[in-house]
């Protein structure tokens, strides 16, 4: 009766389930194209915004608060296909695949000024729907068996001589096998009574020697998944230690090739000179020395003076830039000051080596904007930006205008330097802000001044920047900033 009255609940259960699981499917793939659809609008335009200005910090941080959940993987691709950005990682599963759980799929990023800008490509995963759907159908299971066990509790008292005390043996078996860490601490059930019991416990006792031989494997394989852990964790610190290496070597070779130049021009000068002493010492020991060759000598030793100065003083630069980048954070003092007089102080250090050349400095300064942050950094990044405008958007001969403007906008100011200078090439403005990269190479470029900005605006600063140029039109860097920044 136990039996009959369980198949037809158990039969009921399962079509109620069957068609509350059909239905939960059919939700759940509704939600996902509408979760297709938002990701796409949210992405496309701040993709597109990143893309453009190749700010590969605002596209890895759009790209990291878009995945979790079903998106795994996210490539930005530019139009000429080459990969921009990479978040994430596509877990490999052949179960998966085959299954047709993942799939790969592209976004159009909207064009911007009328021009393709690239395409992200999703790696997109139904794990968690099918988990969802399954999660559906356990609990569909857990609802015929909690049903079932109150059916059986509606006969527990004349059922229990005969059955549950024989089951409830065979389960404290089942149980204390479990709890063993050896196969050696599991003992065969006696079988009593040739019975369907007597069958059952047979069948036990062979499931539980076979639990024996796994508890066994089992401890095998955590002792090989430990020493696996181990190589794998000692091969970590490993590859970490390497790309700090690596990174401190890149650092230094780039510091030794432009040290190079300074330092030939003085050993040069330097031997120059000593040769020109010495043939100076040999005439008056011979009573040769005329007054035309002391002056000729004396106006050689005037000139190697300036030109080792100035390759001293070259070095002498390169080496303060590279401590500069090697510095993590600035140290600068955190305080209150009006932006406007701070920048007005600035540029007038700036003035007098900008007055030699026809270029024009001009500020737009927005008065009272009151500023909570790092004055030191924030004037070393202006300092940068004007005088690499003077020299590199500029031919010695040039007129143009740099205009340093400044906008209040809510609780962040924006910091504009523009130039009406020659621009920077398309295939040049991803690159400005790396370390070391000038297309001044031996002319007095170091390749620091841009990436020290880009340090000193994201770290202390808290804020972001980005370059807009037009070959033959000019240059805008523009800075968004916090008035107030909170220290770490």
């Amino acid at each position: 009766m136990i039996a009959i009255l369980m198949g037809v609940v158990t039969a009921l259960m399962c079509g109620f389930g069957a068609y509350s699981y059909l239905l939960t499917r059919q939700s759940f793939f509704e939600q996902k194209e509408v979760a297709k659809a938002l990701l796409a609008r949210q992405l496309a335009t701040p993709a597109s915004n990143a893309l453009w200005n190749y700010d590969d910090t605002a596209m890895g941080t759009l790209l990291e608060s878009a995945l979790g959940g079903s998106v795994q993987e996210l490539i930005v691709f530019t139009v000429d296909g080459r990969e921009f950005a990479r978040r994430g990682m596509a877990v490999v599963d052949d179960k998966a695949n085959q299954a047709g759980l993942v799939q790969k799929f592209e976004l159009d990023i909207p064009p911007v000024q009328g021009k393709e800008v690239g395409h992200i490509q999703v790696t997109w995963s139904d794990g968690p729907l099918t988990d969802a759907l399954n999660a559906t159908l356990r609990r569909a299971v857990t609802e015929i068996v909690l049903l079932n066990v109150v059916l059986v509790g509606l006969f527990w008292f004349s059922m229990e001589r005969l059955l549950f005390r024989r089951v409830a043996a065979l389960q404290q078996a089942l149980d204390f096998a479990v709890t063993r860490e050896r196969a050696n601490d599991i003992v065969a059930m006696p079988v009593s009574v040739q019975d369907e019991f007597g069958a059952l416990t047979h069948s036990i006792n062979a499931i539980t020697k076979r639990l024996g031989s796994e508890i066994e494997a089992g401890h095998v394989a955590e002792e090989e998944a430990l020493s696996a852990l181990t190589n794998l964790q000692n091969a970590q610190e490993g590859l970490v230690q390497a790309e700090k290496m690596a990174s401190l070597g890149r650092l230094v070779a780039g510091v030794a090739h432009e040290l190079n130049t300074p330092i030939g021009n003085i050993v040069t000068v330097s031997s120059t000179h000593q040769e020109m002493v010495d043939q100076l010492a040999r005439q008056m020991n011979e009573g040769a020395l005329t007054r035309s060759a002391l002056l000729e000598f004396v106006n050689a030793s005037a000139e190697g003076a300036v030109l080792m100065q100035r390759a001293a003083a070259r070095a002498a630069t390169l080496i303060q830039n590279f401590k500069q980048v090697a510095v993590d954070q600035t140290t600068d003092q955190l305080r209150e000051f009006d932006l406007a007089r701070q920048m007005q102080e600035v540029l007038s250090v700036i003035a007098p080596e900008i007055s030699k050349t026809p270029i024009k400095l001009v500020s737009d300064l927005s008065p009272g904007i009151a500023m909570h942050t790092y004055p030191g950094p924030l004037g070393q990044v202006i300092t940068n930006l004007v005088v690499n405008a003077v020299r590199h958007g500029f031919d010695s001969k040039r007129a143009g205008t740099i205009t340093v403007t400044s906008l209040l906008q809510g609780e962040q100011v924006k910091i504009l330097v523009s130039d009406t200078g020659e621009g920077i090439p398309p295939e040049n403005l991803g690159k400005i802000f790396d370390p070391f990269f000038t297309t001044k190479l031996g002319y007095g470029g170091t390749g620091l001044g841009l990436h020290i900005c880009h340090n000193i605006v994201y770290g202390p600063l808290r804020g972001s920047m980005t370059v807009a140029s037009t070959v033959g039109v000019g240059t805008t860097f523009t800075l968004l900033i916090p008035r107030k920044v909170v220290p770490a």
